[in-house]
């Protein structure tokens, strides 16, 4: 990132971690010339970097046009590229880009359950689990599920999510390997 010529900043899962973000806004505090924008609808993240509003994301460099909600139960890490050189990236807000970056499979066993509860009756459960399928560990698997459940300091507003993310790796040789990965999420 240093010798790069751009304005990126990365936010490592150690500092999502940290943060309890499991909304993209908590996360993306941390970024200088990020704002959320405050007339999204509610469950939609969009946000204003460098003073131009967007709501669209790259999920591992692939752009993903006017995502409403970003689940972090899967995200490993935000990097956020500002200002023109984004453009480079194809069709971008000229503020800069948000690209996710979602967790892999590990050949090590990972498990993690994660509880969390908050004001307004707010719930949230995520599971994390990850390792070979295989002896050999040439298929591995990670697994990813969040539910929420809450309700909002105004009326007759309540949100229940539901994320399943489940991705497959099969390394075919050392320099090989594909990947299958999959998100459902019902709000």
């Amino acid at each position: 990132v240093m010798q790069t010529p751009f304005s990126i900043q990365v936010l490592p899962r150690q500092v999502l971690q940290d943060r309890q973000s499991f909304r993209l806004q908590d996360a993306l505090q941390n970024v200088s010339g990020v704002t959320f924008f405050p007339n999204s609808l509610a469950g939609q993240d969009a946000f204003t970097i460098r003073g131009f509003q967007t709501n669209a994301y790259y999920r591992n460099g692939v752009f993903i046009p006017d995502n409403n909600f970003v689940e972090m139960a899967n995200v490993e890490q935000v990097e956020v590229l500002k200002g023109p050189g984004s453009i480079l990236f194809g069709r971008a807000d000229p503020g800069g880009i948000i690209n996710n970056i979602t967790k892999q499979p590990l050949a090590t066993p990972y498990y993690s359950l994660q509880q969390q509860a908050g004001n307004f009756n707010f719930y949230r459960t995520a599971v994390d689990a990850t390792g070979p399928l295989t002896k050999d560990g040439t298929l591995l698997y990670r697994m990813n599920l969040s539910y929420e459940n809450s309700g909002s300091f105004r009326n007759a507003i309540e949100r229940n999510t539901v994320f399943f993310a489940p991705t497959v790796t099969w390394k075919i040789s050392p320099r090989t390997q594909i990947t299958a990965e999959m998100e459902y999420s019902s709000f």
